[in-house]
């Protein structure tokens, strides 16, 4: 997590109230199917036990979350939803009264990331942030293996990627043009679950592969910032550089479990044998 000197921004320039709107504008045209938590008092974001940067502020004084609602049984009106929670209760060590103590220390420990989201495939997603500058950086995804996305370059840039699926998927059903006339509820809301799930699905199912290389390779090489992030490691862990890719980048580290951390504002992955780390 950018402990170095030097700092990549790999971060795209996205306005963060923009973003705010984008999503109060999708969900006040959902027709219910897209609700967004309450926005975050600056005393709520002061105890939080990372740095919030102002710019992160201006997006969560506005939302705290989307809940979207994917199914509705057409015998019972029982809803299923999908939430993307900014205030994710992994922050606070515990989810549904489970310790997930393993989970904060596989995403690099405490101050160094910011859980958004889990989905039912054991899918965590996360905000890099950086222990030295507070920095919020790319978002990533791991799985309880050893293999990891980055999903984002900035968490306002992975919000407005979902704002554009969800405004698609409603102008697809909700608007009528994929749902003859006639149709009920629940029948439209299976329909905008279906198109938002695949779309959602599809911004990162094809990432790019990164191969990572080993801190003694990286230290002995020519990159400077390769060289400077490998330099407090083991000569086994593992560096992965995600410079050279715009897009998703999926890395798949060789160790039966690790700890994962990022430097140079997430530029580069590194992943850490649990037992040197």
């Amino acid at each position: 997590m950018g402990d170095t000197a030097e700092s990549v921004d790999t971060a795209e320039s996205v306005d963060t109230a923009r973003t705010a709107a984008l999503l109060h504008e999708v969900a006040r045209a959902s027709s219910g199917l897209v609700v967004l938590d309450p926005g975050l008092s600056d005393e709520v974001l002061d105890s939080w036990p990372v740095p919030v940067p102002e710019e992160i502020r201006v997006l969560l004084r506005a939302v705290a979350g989307v809940r979207i609602t994917t199914e509705r049984s057409p015998v019972n009106g029982h809803e299923s939803t999908e939430h993307i929670d900014l205030v994710h209760p992994y922050n606070s060590g515990r989810y549904a009264g489970y310790d997930v103590g393993w989970y904060l220390e596989h995403a690099g420990g405490s101050g160094t990331h910011w859980f958004v989201r889990t989905d039912m495939g054991d899918g965590h997603d996360y905000v890099d942030v950086d222990r030295s500058t507070g920095a919020w950086g790319p978002v990533f995804r791991f799985w309880d293996a050893t293999d990891t996305v980055r999903l984002a370059p900035s968490l306002p840039a992975w919000l407005d990627a979902l704002a554009d699926c969800l405004r698609e998927a409603l102008e697809e059903t909700v608007a009528g043009a994929a749902v003859p006339a006639g149709t009920d509820g629940a029948a439209i809301v299976h329909a905008f679950g279906r198109r938002f799930s695949d779309a959602w699905a599809a911004l990162d199912e094809n990432p790019t592969d990164v191969e990572p290389v080993t801190a003694a390779r990286a230290a002995a090489g020519a990159d400077p910032l390769l060289r400077e992030a490998a330099a407090d490691l083991p000569p086994d862990a593992l560096l992965a550089d995600l410079r050279p890719v715009p897009g998703p980048a999926r890395v798949v580290f060789d160790h039966v479990t690790c700890r994962y951390a990022r430097r140079a504002g997430g530029a580069v992955l590194i992943a850490t044998d649990w037992e040197d780390a």
